[in-house]
């Protein structure tokens, strides 16, 4: 008995290594040359525009992403292309690259979120995973059903006074 249980835990922690796997981050940034890289600035700064990928970049976030940008661009025009550049101004290029692509990681909106609860009455938590943007939609949706329910109860204060 002792020995079918260990394998059944086995085959179970065997299971979730996918699961718990981390997904790698996404370099979202990619500089070679100042042409490419101007595409991909353009990309960035349009995923950054309401309904789009980086929508809930915090204004400060926003305003470093598009500063380094700039500063990436220029060092490239400075230099031509990435193979050009000096050993130094390709660790300060890539130091802002990297800068830049966790700043949009931790902020991309298909990021995953998930919590470890155990629900009302049981000992053993559940794990919910949902993305940035269903939290932000749901919470959205949250605060206009207690808006609502808030105007409905001051209407029947109001009309119960009368």
């Amino acid at each position: 008995m002792l020995r079918i249980l260990s394998l059944l835990a086995l085959g179970v922690l065997l299971a979730s290594q996918p699961v718990l796997a981390k997904k790698p981050v996404e370099k979202v940034v990619a500089a070679d040359t100042p042409e490419k890289f101007d595409a991909t600035i353009e990309k960035i700064r349009g995923q950054m525009a309401e309904g789009q990928r980086y929508e809930f970049l915090k204004e400060k976030d926003r305003e470093t992403v598009n500063r380094k940008l700039d500063r990436m661009r220029e060092m490239l025009v400075e230099a031509g292309s990435v193979e050009a550049m000096q050993p130094e101004q390709k660790v300060k290029l890539f130091s802002i690259q990297e800068e830049v692509n966790g700043i949009l990681a931790r902020n991309a909106d298909d990021r995953l979120v998930c919590s470890h609860d155990a629900p009302t009455g049981s000992h053993l938590p559940m794990t919910s995973c949902h993305t940035v943007r269903e939290l932000v939609h749901n919470r959205e949706n949250a605060r206009h059903q207690m808006d609502v329910i808030k105007d409905q109860n001051r209407q029947g204060i109001t009309n119960s006074r009368d």
